[in-house]
């Protein structure tokens, strides 16, 4: 039996054009990612509880 072997011949353009949309899709994918710790970052933020400022248990007394 003869092995079927399928070679195909890449061309040293293609081969760039391949790492090239490679390279482009990797900087796409890490901005996104950049964004989306931004965003991350902003909602908790937003999510934190403020605290008050209580001094002591005499003045909030004669405060409320």
């Amino acid at each position: 039996m003869t092995p079927i072997t399928n070679t195909t011949e890449v061309s040293p353009v293609a081969a760039a054009m391949e790492v090239a949309a490679a390279e482009k899709m990797l900087r796409d994918m890490a901005y996104v990612l950049k964004l989306a710790r931004r965003v991350k970052a902003e909602m908790s933020a937003e999510q934190a509880p403020e605290k008050a400022i209580v001094a002591r248990a005499w003045e909030r007394a004669l405060v409320a």
